[in-house]
């Protein structure tokens, strides 16, 4: 389950995926499992060089979907709770809501860190729409139950039928079973070059 962040820039892989859209891309520096709590929001993902006040936008992939766009508070005192065991190279960060959001606690987001997408999400009746990679491809969001947690997915085109793009891991004890159950694509582990699977 191990992944490695891509070390170039996120415009050398704006520019690869321009060229060839369908090329397998590193997803797991810009991708990141966030939650809202009674006392926090914060984020887990693998990239450790985010700055206080970068913008990150949190998808609610759970219908009807929703997005806010947020941005860093600074790196976080505590783990983020989303997952029993912090994985190796994971950073938890802070994260600083707008007064006017409205996001669930407890429900499990996407984060998206950086500008390059941030105007590319729209809402499209009860679904999320981005092109992560100014591409004029579309990506969606999705959530699924298993044992135990949920997984959130990212896909090119639409969920299950499209390319999976990027896997994050919610546990949570009991999962109760209110969402679709995920289909074995979306919670097996597949080879890294192929989709992020992040384990939180």
């Amino acid at each position: 389950m191990l992944v490695l962040s891509c070390s170039k820039p996120p415009t050398a892989e704006n520019s690869r995926a321009a060229v060839n859209p369908s090329a397998p891309q590193d997803y797991s520096s810009r991708l990141g499992v966030a939650v809202r709590t009674d006392a926090r929001t914060c984020v887990a993902i693998r990239n450790g060089t985010l700055a206080a006040e970068s913008p990150i936008t949190l998808v609610v992939p759970v219908s009807p979907q929703s997005f806010v766009e947020a941005q860093i508070s600074g790196r976080s005192e505590s783990a983020c709770p989303v997952t029993e065991d912090i994985p190796p190279g994971v950073t938890n960060y802070a994260i600083s809501l707008p007064k006017s959001s409205n996001i669930p606690k407890l429900t499990p987001m996407v984060a998206v860190a950086g500008t390059s997408a941030s105007n590319s999400f729209q809402q499209d009746n009860v679904s999320v729409e981005a092109d992560l990679d100014q591409t004029k491809s579309k990506n969606t969001f999705r959530a699924c139950g298993a044992y135990n947690g949920i997984y959130l997915t990212v896909w090119r085109g639409f969920p299950i039928n499209g390319t999976l793009l990027w896997t994050g891991y919610y546990y949570e004890s009991g999962n109760p079973g209110t969402l679709p159950a995920c289909t074995a694509a979306e919670s097996k582990q597949v080879p890294p070059q192929s989709v992020n699977h992040l384990p939180i």
